[in-house]
């Protein structure tokens, strides 16, 4: 009876895997249409410390202005930081700028609030981030927009 159940249980866990994955591709959320999340980094810090590094911008996050919101779990020995820096250009105008937000550990860090605000100027932009250590993946690119304010 005991290996019919292993039998049993070895073909119901991976449908469950499966039918779990399907419920999640279901009710996953649609894609920011204004910003966006960049792909999680993996990096090594200033400091004896691994961080998992998650980073996204809001273009809707005040009149006329962007949020640059990091979130860290750092795992080792303390203290240890390690900076992530958005690369920002306005697609219409050319202008360049960056925003750099450092997070610390170990533990978990995150910045909101008026921390993340930064004001880019309107019009439509491209961003990137780079980690002040080496990390994998690369993050990838998104877009985001700042519109007038609409008062």
């Amino acid at each position: 009876m005991t290996a019919k159940m292993t039998s049993t249980l070895v073909r119901t866990v991976p449908m469950a895997a499966v039918l779990s994955a399907a419920a999640l591709a279901v009710t996953a959320a649609p894609a920011a249409a204004n910003g966006g999340e960049f792909a999680t980094i993996y990096s090594l810090t200033n400091g004896a410390c691994i961080a998992q590094i998650d980073a996204s911008v809001n273009g809707d996050a005040y009149p006329q202005s962007a949020a640059f919101t990091v979130a860290s779990n750092m795992w080792g020995l303390g203290p240890c930081n390690v900076p992530v820096t958005l690369n920002w250009r306005n697609t219409e105008t050319g202008e360049t700028g960056k925003v750099t937000q450092t997070p610390n550990g170990p533990g978990f860090w995150m910045n909101d609030g008026k921390s993340a605000i930064f004001s880019p100027g309107v019009g439509k932009f491209t961003a990137t981030i780079t980690v002040g250590a080496a990390h994998m993946p690369q993050p990838g690119t998104i877009q985001f927009a700042v519109a007038p304010y609409q008062g």
